[in-house]
């Protein structure tokens, strides 16, 4: 059975792949990362405030992981 952060990450995966069809992953994922910053900057955001709640919902997510291991 696949947890919840297996198929976070498969959908994760598959909007990467999709973001740009030029580049690799990896390159996708940057430039996604670097996108979201000009964002936040016309939104009124703050993008380090936002990944560090987004940090924290990664943390209590592995944890919840964690402890539905057998």
């Amino acid at each position: 059975m696949k947890s919840d952060n297996d198929k976070r990450a498969k959908r994760c995966a598959s909007a990467i792949r999709k973001y740009n069809d030029d580049w690799d992953e990896k390159s996708n994922l940057t430039d996604f990362l670097a996108d979201a910053r000009h964002w936040c900057d016309r939104n009124g955001q703050c993008f380090g405030d936002i990944d560090r709640m987004a940090y924290q919902h990664y943390l209590a997510e592995l944890h919840d992981e964690r402890r539905e291991q057998p």
